[in-house]
């Protein structure tokens, strides 16, 4: 991964430096200082054997999580360029990453969602690399995490909303702080995320032998295991050895690009594990996020293995979680949902719980409409905590249940 101490070793220290305070300030980076990125990252991922760079993009697909429905999407475009400043008509080619071409592509957007819904002078759509989330180098590929917006700047991705989200995190909390007087030196905010990947892995030849399962990633036919998850059984159990074999190998090659996979255990149905990182800033993280079920799907087909991300893969068992534990904090090291060792540290934290409190209650309609989804709410509302049986059926309370989210 092109990360912090890479850059520190590769780019010049004012370059870097540069960079750094572009991303604190969303301002775009110079182009002189583009130039010299996007050669040390040329030079950096040939190194790493890489022929290809493609920018990684997660437009809406409306997929459930079944197998099959990818959440990332790129075109792979060669490392090599024409050499437009020789004199010959018929220019000949070089190896090399353009640095327009790193921070900016442009791709067909007409699709993103299907229907055509762009008049052809505007079905193009552009890619703009996201900064703070580091490139990679992945089966021969130089991998630059996007975000996807149409012609007009309108986003058809899953990132972009998410970006905008935390810029007006940002312009709102550093406004609260100079309100309290509390950390008013912090010039921006981070949105962290720690995700929690629950999933269940079986064999590949009862997986293929499931036209349910294969299709939608989910049982539409057949009858309630004997063992069921009655008394938890499988609850921090010891793994098994095959299934082991896969979560270290997931974990492996996570860190190398970048991801630390901390956690890993069974899970409470039969057949359900977990594995889960450290946190990070939230639009690394959901990158993370989807490249570790990208990995996770990849190496269980070289053991034999399937693996289901569905919320709800059986009946009548607990399902397949997504837990989001979410902060947010500055750039100088403060944390909103930590209550601290002083007397600052206590007041913004309280402030931070009554601002989140008015905010959930003001927006509640929005809240809602964010977190809503056939999946989630079959997720939330039946077959996650809290069990369906113990659920009220007043209707602000299924809301509540269903816009979960854990505060660090």
């Amino acid at each position: 991964m092109f990360d912090d101490a890479v850059m520190a070793k590769k780019l010049p220290s004012a370059v870097l430096k540069r960079f750094n305070d572009c991303l604190i300030s969303g301002e775009p980076t110079p182009e002189e200082d583009q130039k010299v990125i996007a050669d040390c990252i040329f030079e950096w991922a040939r190194e790493l054997g890489a022929i290809d760079f493609a920018h990684w993009f997660f437009p809406l697909r409306g997929g459930g999580g079944a197998v099959g429905g990818m959440l990332g999407a790129y075109k792979k475009d060669t490392l090599i360029d024409l050499e437009f400043g020789s004199k010959f008509v018929t220019k000949p080619m070089k190896a090399c990453l353009p640095h327009e071409r790193l921070f900016q592509g442009e791709t067909d957007g007409s699709s993103f969602p299907n229907g055509g819904l762009r008049v052809t002078h505007s079905a193009a759509a552009f890619t703009t690399w996201d900064r703070a989330s580091f490139p990679f180098v992945q089966d021969k590929c130089l991998v630059i995490p996007c975000a996807f917006v149409t012609h007009f700047g309108k986003c058809i991705d899953e990132k972009t909303p998410l970006l905008r989200s935390m810029d007006a995190v940002t312009v709102s909390g550093l406004r609260l702080l100079k309100a309290i007087g509390i950390g008013t030196d912090a010039k921006a905010m981070c949105s962290y995320l720690g995700w929690e990947q629950e999933f269940f892995v079986i064999s590949a030849d009862h997986y293929k032998a499931r036209p349910d399962l294969v299709n939608c990633g989910r049982t539409l036919f057949g009858k309630l295991p004997t063992r069921h998850q009655q008394g938890d059984l499988n609850y921090f159990q010891p793994i098994p050895g095959k299934v082991q074999d896969l979560l270290d190998i997931a974990q492996a090659e996570m860190l190398k690009v970048g991801c630390p996979m901390a956690v890993k255990h069974n899970e409470v149905a039969p057949g359900q594990h977990e594995m889960s990182p450290v946190f990070r800033t939230a639009n690394v993280s959901c990158d993370s996020n989807v490249l570790f079920m990208e990995v996770m799907n990849r190496e269980a087909q070289k053991l034999g293995l399937q693996v289901l991300f569905h919320e709800k893969p059986f009946a009548g068992i607990n399902g397949s979680g997504k837990h989001a534990n979410w902060s947010i904090g500055t750039d100088t090291g403060m944390n909103f949902f930590y209550p601290g060792k002083n007397e600052a540290g206590a007041k913004l934290y309280v402030t931070a719980i009554a601002c989140l409190a008015y905010g959930l209650a003001q927006y509640n309609e929005m809240v809602r409409c964010t977190v809503a989804s056939a999946g989630n709410d079959h997720r939330l509302g039946a077959q996650e905590a809290p069990p369906r049986h113990h659920l009220p059926l007043s209707r602000s309370r299924l809301r509540a249940v269903h816009g979960e989210h854990h505060l660090w």
